[in-house]
């Protein structure tokens, strides 16, 4: 039934905040071994396409998704200093860097194939 559905989901919710000291990947872990780098690279991905789109030069799209690459190393290193829930994670710094890469490798695809056709 729908309801068994709804508690089901309900429980699991509660049960995720009201966990102490359990990392928030070990889930992931348990079901993927090999780690969670394809999900980081589609979303810095995504990320950095939304950068790449609020700049209109190519020199400012690089710079900003330079800085975001910055970022995401910034954000990996540290996290332990700032949440238990997660670790530093070499998988998850290469996916993020991936995922940032392959943006910029289309975009200077696009302007170099943009540069020849003048």
């Amino acid at each position: 039934m729908w309801s068994d559905t709804a508690i089901k989901w309900w429980t699991n919710i509660v049960n995720f905040f009201l966990r102490v000291n359990h990392d928030a990947t070990t889930s992931v872990m348990n079901n993927r071994p090999t780690g969670d780098a394809d999900l980081h690279a589609v979303i810095w991905g995504a990320c950095a396409v939304l950068v790449a789109i609020a700049w209109t030069t190519h020199r400012k799209r690089f710079v900003a998704l330079a800085l975001l690459a910055i970022w995401t190393i910034f954000v990996e290193i540290t996290q332990p200093w700032f949440t238990d829930l997660r670790a530093r994670q070499s998988s998850d710094l290469i996916g993020n860097v991936v995922g940032i890469g392959i943006v910029v490798a289309v975009i200077q695809l696009a302007h170099m194939r943009k540069s020849v056709a003048k």
